[in-house]
């Protein structure tokens, strides 16, 4: 498995594994209209193209030994929700292919987030899961992660069904030393 950075070169790749990915996984969280909402909106031209050129902000397209198989967006720099730990790291997007889920790839892929974040100095790597995800939260929880607060998405996803909209804020806050 590769875990590759990509940049502006690789924008339309970019796009089309981020809507396959997301499109599998999470099309029944959202109302009609609402899962082709998200992916434009997280995956068009003009959306990608700024993230691309944000230096806090990174892109990772993950390949097994033929394909593309995931993809992974890292914010460098952002506060966790609800504290004051300024100095973390954000995993914002984790997605893989059907055939790809439960096979290790995920576990790796945060390893590689956490070494990332470690590199940086960052203190803390953090992220948010639904709180219906209990498989994604399990595996998290195996990586380190703890549940640190809850939160809701906000009617910016009116689209999204309400019963999903539950989110779980959970951090690994880093050793010199493993996790």
């Amino acid at each position: 498995m590769e875990i590759r950075k990509v940049g502006l070169s690789d924008l339309e790749e970019l796009r089309e594994i981020g809507g396959k990915t997301y499109r599998h996984h999470y099309e029944h969280l959202w109302k009609q209209g609402g899962v082709e909402w998200y992916i434009d909106r997280c995956f068009n031209e003009r959306f990608l193209e700024s993230d691309l050129t944000d230096p806090n902000v990174e892109y990772y397209i993950i390949k097994n030994d033929v394909e593309n198989v995931g993809m992974m967006k890292l914010v460098l720099k952002k506060t966790v929700l609800e504290t004051e730990i300024e100095n973390a790291l954000y995993l914002e997007k984790l997605y893989f292919v059907k055939d790809w889920t439960g096979k290790g790839a995920g576990r790796k892929s945060i390893e590689f987030a956490l070494e990332r974040a470690r590199k940086l100095g960052r203190r803390c790597v953090w992220l948010m899961a639904m709180d219906t995800s209990a498989k994604p939260i399990a595996a998290y929880e195996k990586s380190g992660f703890t549940q640190h607060s809850q939160t809701r998405l906000g009617s910016e996803f009116e689209l999204m069904k309400e019963e999903f909209r539950g989110m779980i804020v959970m951090t690994n806050c880093l050793r010199k030393n493993g996790n």
